[in-house]
């Protein structure tokens, strides 16, 4: 495969964003005075080696990420494909959009597991859209890399990940270029889950079995304690304090890793919080809306 294939990360937060609806907590009220506190539900876009656009998750906020994505604001990019982690809401919510009401694009492929797709082309608007051409949805065997668009230099994998299954299946998307693999893994129930299911002892022998070069991980929440009005283990996902236990401080050699997906809630999506100070101060990250990473 070429090299020369860019990863845009277009939305970082939580299915809600940033500001989340109805929510009264400072953080969001801040991000309704000010436009430059919002962030976007987790999202990439991927721009081949070809030229050709390609999306990981469609979300509410397409518009403004596709704005994100583009360098030439006066020619926004449109995606010529769409792929799809789960069906939970803010990962589909924006499917729409490519249709007749808003963007009217024609013959987008969408990549979905088998499992997903059925549930999905059985949705009343999914088969209007796929009725008037707009999309054309396809599945994906997980462990098969495909390329999305033929001579587009890179690859994606649907990995299965454990995480609520009550909407089909759940994955990580392992993105390849001929120098380097990104491991795009939003939502997961538990380390422990996604461990045993793929015979792992810890974190680093997971990324290792995939040859992860740079990982973006779950990171909706900090810590347990962080939802007072909600049970927050009905909520599952690994707290980003758990997995710092876990991994302890990057080590040489140790892939790249940044958390992302995270909930209005999560102090790390403050600039100068303590618990980002905790993260960066252990050699990992937090990704911010923008970030490029070149594959």
């Amino acid at each position: 495969m070429a090299s020369g294939v860019s990863v845009t990360i277009l939305g970082t937060a939580q299915d809600g964003g940033i500001p989340q609806a109805g929510c009264s907590c400072q953080r969001c009220l801040d991000a309704h005075r000010d436009l430059k506190l919002r962030k976007y539900p987790v999202s990439l876009g991927i721009l081949g080696v070809d030229g050709t656009k390609h999306i990981i998750e469609i979300t509410k906020n397409l518009s403004e990420q596709l704005v994100i994505w583009t360098p030439d604001k006066n020619e926004l990019f449109i995606p010529e494909t769409v792929s799809i982690t789960h069906l939970h809401l803010g990962h589909i919510e924006g499917i729409g959009q490519l249709g007749k009401p808003v963007m009217g694009l024609r013959e987008v492929d969408v990549y979905l597991s088998p499992n997903n797709k059925d549930i999905f082309d059985n949705r009343s608007d999914i088969e209007l859209m796929e009725h008037e051409g707009n999309i054309r949805t396809h599945s994906k065997n997980f462990y098969r890399p495909f390329e999305p668009k033929g001579g587009c230099g890179f690859s994606l994998q649907f990995i299965p990940i454990p995480h609520r299954s009550e909407l089909g299946d759940n994955a990580a998307i392992i993105i390849k270029a001929e120098e380097k693999s990104i491991l795009f893994m939003p939502d997961q129930d538990s380390w422990r889950d996604t461990l045993d299911y793929h015979s792992k002892d810890n974190i680093r022998d997971f990324l290792k079995m995939f040859d992860i070069d740079e990982a973006l991980i779950d990171g909706t929440f900090w810590s347990m304690d962080e939802l007072p009005r909600r049970d927050i283990s009905k909520i599952p996902h690994p707290t980003i304090q758990e997995t710092i236990q876990l991994l302890g401080r990057k080590r040489k050699g140790d892939p790249e890793i940044s958390f992302l997906h995270l909930n209005h809630s999560n102090p790390v999506n403050d600039l100068g919080s303590e618990q980002r100070k905790v993260v960066e101060g252990n050699g990992w990250k937090i990704s911010e809306m923008g970030d490029v990473l070149k594959l």
